[in-house]
């Protein structure tokens, strides 16, 4: 992780579990009363990565420093001792959740045939916030899963893409080999050939890149699933 710029906390916590089925979140309370929470790897929302700013109370930063000053939730198995903290914890959360600061939902939807392309995949992406999103996808690692009402069948690397996102106007907004910069409210596409396996109904898209966090000179590593879409 690049960090240039620290943000002082009187608490940090941070949600983690290793792959393959990562998580990483943090709420990061600062001094002015102003709670941050940074979702790179999400618990819950899986489509959407991003931060969100709000203000949190006085007593719920007393829960929250009842730990220690940083504090790392298991994922996978919760400690009884943190079980109070990551409650009001979990308050907090869900509350940051309706004020988005720089936020991008991903989606997926097999369009159909698209002369001259065959069956096409339509992945995109809609800004959320106050502020642009800043991402850029690593390609190798994006990977589009089929399945059969709701039970795997397989996986296959997303194809090559020559561009990145782009608006309905044909604006280019980047994310590919280059950093994309989505403003909120925006949507942006980019379509690619789809060879269906036989036997599957749905398909999703895990997502994988480089987040860049707005007005900070920090990038860390993102992953999202978009939502099971019938084919």
């Amino acid at each position: 992780m690049d960090v240039e710029t620290q943000v002082a906390a009187p608490v940090t916590l941070r949600w983690r579990t290793p792959p393959p089925s990562s998580t990483d979140e943090r709420l990061i309370v600062t001094d002015d009363g102003l709670a941050r929470l940074e979702v790179l790897k999400p618990r819950s929302l899986a489509d959407t990565v991003g931060i969100y700013e709000g203000a949190v109370e006085e007593n719920e930063v007393g829960e929250l420093v009842a730990a220690g000053p940083e504090v790392h939730f298991d994922g996978a198995v919760q400690d009884a001792r943190l079980a109070a903290v990551a409650d009001a914890a979990d308050r907090v959360v869900q509350r940051l959740l309706a004020s988005p600061l720089a936020v991008a939902q991903f989606f997926a939807r097999s369009v159909g045939a698209v002369p001259p392309l065959p069956e096409t995949l339509a992945l995109g992406v809609l800004g959320v916030g106050s502020q642009p999103v800043e991402f850029e996808l690593d390609l190798a690692e994006c990977v589009v899963h089929f399945s059969c009402s709701g039970k795997a069948i397989s996986s296959t690397p997303l194809p090559e893409l020559s561009d990145g996102f782009v608006t309905s106007e044909a604006e280019g907004l980047g994310g590919v080999r280059q950093r994309a910069t989505i403003g909120p409210g925006i949507v942006g596409t980019v379509c690619v050939p789809l060879v269906v396996p036989e036997g599957a109904n749905e398909l999703s898209v895990q997502v994988i890149g480089t987040w860049f966090f707005p007005n900070e000179r920090r990038a860390e590593d993102f992953e999202a699933r978009t939502e099971c879409q019938k084919l």
